[in-house]
């Protein structure tokens, strides 16, 4: 019996010896292989094919994201004088749609969903990095500092930190979806359009208006008081 045992541990010691050499001849035949071609590689060929992949990484760069190009920007930040400026992302242009009739909804914090744009390129890469993968499309969300300070001031006085002043600027009440969560509409006149970051595809909202007001903001702050 041990004569069987020792029989085997033999045979699979001379099986692992025999894969590690073939393992062997195959790294060194590989490496035989780069070093050849490494002393045929002079520093010329190897800086063309640098230039060429970095040619061939701006292409695809360029096919993928429009958001810097010149129109863009301009739709983006023509209100930037007077007025706050905000990017939410989808996947859907149908979603797009939906906001441009019934507003923008958010739950409980406004800023979840969003980012706070100004036109400075390195903060708007930056911030588009982070949030570009939710989606293609960015739905811009404007409202006049004129408007947006009115009502932060009044939620000051009030002595109500802890609401924001998107929650008031809804013309609806808000309501109490499934999960128990406050449910917000930002008015759709808010809402100045969306872009395809890919394409650089624009949509405007014909009803924007970025000094919108109404006495149903006014009723939110009042029943603030109750």
């Amino acid at each position: 019996m041990e004569y069987i045992a020792v029989t085997i541990l033999i045979g699979y010691i001379v099986y692992l010896h025999y894969n590690l050499n073939k393992k062997n001849n195959l790294i060194e035949s590989m490496v035989g292989k780069l070093t050849k071609l490494e002393k045929e590689w002079d520093t010329e060929h190897v800086l063309n094919l640098l230039e060429k992949l970095r040619q061939l990484s701006n292409e695809s760069n360029l096919k993928r994201d429009r958001l810097f190009d010149e129109k863009v920007m301009k739709f983006l930040f023509a209100n930037d004088d007077d007025s706050k400026i905000f990017a939410h992302y989808t996947k859907d242009e149908k979603v797009a749609k939906k906001i441009f009739e019934e507003g923008f909804m958010f739950v409980d914090s406004f800023e979840k969903t969003v980012e706070q744009i100004i036109d400075d390129s390195v903060d708007l890469t930056y911030k588009h990095n982070i949030r570009k993968y939710y989606g293609k499309y960015i739905i811009i969300i404007c409202i006049s500092n004129e408007v947006y300070n009115h009502y932060d001031s009044e939620l000051k006085r009030l002595d109500k930190h802890n609401i924001q002043v998107e929650q008031i600027l809804t013309e609806h009440p808000s309501c109490i979806n499934e999960n128990n969560d406050e449910v917000f509409t930002l008015s759709k006149h808010f809402i100045k359009g969306y872009v395809n970051y890919e394409t650089g595809a624009i949509e405007y909202n014909p009803k924007f208006k970025p000094y919108f007001n109404t006495p149903a903001f006014n009723d939110n702050l009042n029943r603030l008081k109750d």
